[in-house]
């Protein structure tokens, strides 16, 4: 058996966030396979970097990225309407971890194309990620004013409601989409998930198993492993992760979740391997390169650990997690708390408003400062 959950520190707080990430509105905006019609306003050489582009977003890994980005940016150069190449740009940026280099693409793609249901729910995700969960909920609301059978951006709403404690509107906009489509499983899962954030754990476990007879996910087993978790059995928890793996074990969420588990537990080798398992298959998931440093730095391997941030700050330089955690390590760990000073200022001009880590960081930025103030003074030396 399993121990039980631990009370969480400071230092592991972003990483846990992963607990939420099965379905959640932070999830990464899939990459769209549209591709524009031929027609005399668009440059066939531009449609065939655009295609060019996608095919390579099929493949994981910075370089096949790279090329997409080249291909998109050709065919805007070639025709600057195509705004399914500059929704793809955003799609790229959000993988990253540039939230707002995504959001400033979503808007471009907006401008151009202000009906296209695919970029106003990006648009919203990433605005509801960055803190903005007001101007989410309204643009979305709006745009199912007007387009009540847009289903996946009603199903997007009900999420971020959700995830801003408002239940009721969660599942009202998920019961709009059941009226429409009542084998919906996207929008079960979600009257699940707003059980599961009132503790109704029964309640929620009924509502996804209706969900999971509609079809056997990944998605939805991790969901019932959170509703266990919620209950307090980690290990049922544990065990409905693993019938995600089982069922797709390319599914990031059921490893991470697995993983941060064994983190609660004491057990950072068991965690680390879950979150190798996760680079294993995507050598660029930044969040899983973070959670394997902090699995390094609680088996006390302070510099694979410091090694594991700076590859994901290398790729990614405003990656919150990354920043926070690196700064940790450096002002509790590795005894350089002036550069870790630096990492927590960092990580205050790119957090959202109102991640949890936010006052721990500005503590340390406090701290910090005043102690190097003190050992600057005449007094102090």
């Amino acid at each position: 058996m399993l121990a039980p959950v631990r009370r969480r520190s400071p230092a592991l707080a972003l990483i846990l966030l992963a607990l939420s990430g099965c379905g959640g509105a932070a999830t990464e905006t899939a990459a769209t396979t549209t591709t524009p019609t031929i027609s005399a306003t668009i440059d066939p050489e531009a449609v065939r970097e655009f295609q060019a582009g996608v095919r390579e977003m099929e493949h994981s890994g910075r370089a096949p990225e790279r090329r997409a980005r080249d291909h998109f940016d050709a065919a805007l150069a070639i025709d600057p309407t195509l705004w399914e190449a500059t929704y793809q740009l955003g799609v790229l940026n959000r993988r990253a971890g540039d939230l707002q280099a995504a959001a400033t693409s979503f808007e471009a793609a907006r401008t151009i194309a202000p009906d296209a249901a695919e970029v106003l729910v990006a648009l919203a995700e990433v605005r509801h990620a960055l803190g903005d969960s007001n101007a989410a909920a309204d643009l979305l609301r709006s745009y199912v004013s007007t387009h009540p059978d847009e289903l996946p951006a009603r199903v997007s709403l009900a999420t971020i409601l959700r995830e801003r404690q408002d239940y009721d509107g969660a599942l009202e906009q998920a019961r709009e989409v059941l009226i429409r489509e009542p084998s919906s499983a996207r929008a079960l899962a979600e009257v699940g998930r707003v059980y599961r954030a009132r503790e109704q754990y029964d309640v929620a476990e009924l509502v996804i198993r209706k969900a999971l007879d509609l079809g056997d996910t990944a998605e939805l087993r991790c969901d019932l492993g959170l509703v266990q978790l919620g209950r307090g059995d980690t290990q049922a928890a544990f065990e409905e992760f693993d019938r995600a793996v089982a069922l797709d074990a390319s599914y990031a969420p059921a490893h991470m979740n697995q993983g941060s588990v064994l983190l609660h537990a004491g057990d950072y080798a068991g965690a680390a391997l879950h979150y190798q398992a996760v680079l294993d298959a995507d050598s660029d998931n930044l969040d899983a390169r973070v959670a394997l440093g902090i699995a390094q730095r609680g088996q006390g391997h302070n510099e694979e650990a410091r090694r594991a941030y700076q590859a994901v700050l290398d790729a990614s330089p405003t990656h919150a997690a990354a920043l926070y955690d690196m700064g940790v390590l450096l002002a509790e760990f590795l005894d350089d708390r002036p550069h870790a000073r630096e990492l927590f200022q960092r990580y205050l001009e790119v957090a959202p408003s109102g991640a949890p880590q936010r006052e721990t960081a500005q503590h340390y930025v406090t701290d910090i400062g005043s102690e190097m103030s003190s050992s600057s003074s005449p007094s102090g030396s």
